[in-house]
């Protein structure tokens, strides 16, 4: 088999997709370290800990948004809506309290620091604490502070952590991107022009916007790092807060990595699909520019 470099990309319940990803992964290839933003940092993570496809997608069932968002977990502090705390003690219970230097293969979470105003790669200290901090949706969840460091989401800055790939080692490296399509294209504004929609709530305005310009990002990181194997894992029926959908994204992150994986071993077809991304890339600078 061979060795497999993981780029674990951020998307909140979209990166659930990840754990159908590695299983359909661990089938082809020896999976020999994992870089990961958000969701992937924390999926990464459990794997990189021992746990099974089928473990962490227990876990992911057992999961509870009501325990997450109670009232109770509030911010006083007015850096976010929720302090956190909650997902720091779920990330100690799930990885028994491991660190980072006793993973099973090499792992790193990418947060962003506040005080610093840069990108800081977590590869020691505990695994909860690298889950929380790459995870910190700002807004959402106060910063995880951690000594003299205000962690947000590590898809503040990168998305797709593409340009770390060569922390881990590997001989091929292997992108999963969840986060949903960006549009090329441009409509012209029509005042009298109307459409039922439906009413969105603060978090999916923000989350939305965020996801949006994540996305640009994650091209731009394919283009410029050039994976060997793309895998596009994002559910197109699904929204970015259906965590109890867990089973679902899963599967559908199985599929698309066996699908991905069958195509990039066509010949001609690797360099086809950089193609695609490159010709896409320029088609949303030349729309935005406009």
């Amino acid at each position: 088999m061979k060795k497999a470099r993981l780029i674990l990309g951020g998307g909140s319940a979209y990166g659930l997709a990840h754990i159908g990803v590695i299983k359909a992964i661990q089938s082809e290839f020896e999976i020999t370290g994992i870089v990961g933003t958000s969701m992937g940092a924390i999926i990464g993570g459990c794997f990189a800990c021992g746990m099974s496809p089928e473990t962490v997608l227990e876990l992911a069932e057992d999961f509870s948004t009501l325990e997450l968002f109670n009232p109770l977990n509030l911010d006083f502090s007015r850096s976010g809506i929720f302090d956190g705390k909650t997902l720091v003690k779920l990330f100690e219970k799930w990885t028994e309290s491991r660190k980072i230097e006793h993973a099973l293969v090499p792992y790193v979470a990418v947060a962003f620091d506040l005080h610093r105003q840069l990108t800081v790669l977590i590869d020691k200290g505990l695994f909860a604490d690298g889950m929380r901090a790459s995870s910190s949706l700002p807004f959402i969840f106060a910063p995880h502070e951690v000594n003299d460091y205000a962690f947000v989401d590590g898809g503040v800055s990168h998305p797709l952590p593409l340009a770390f790939a060569d922390r881990i080692p590997g001989e091929i490296t292997i992108s999963v991107n969840v986060l949903p399509a960006v549009s090329p294209k441009a409509e012209i504004y029509e005042p009298g022009k109307k459409k039922k929609t439906e009413k969105l709530n603060r978090y999916d305005v923000l989350l939305q916007s965020l996801m949006q310009n994540q996305g640009f990002m994650a091209i731009q990181s394919i283009v410029q790092y050039q994976p060997d194997i793309i895998i596009d894992a994002h559910h197109p029926d699904y929204r970015f807060s259906e965590l109890a959908k867990a089973r679902e994204f899963s599967e559908y992150g199985f599929k698309a990595a066996q699908k991905a994986i069958a195509e990039h071993a066509k010949p001609g077809f690797p360099s086809k699909l950089k193609l695609q991304y490159e010709k896409l890339l320029e088609r949303i600078v030349t729309q935005r520019k406009s």
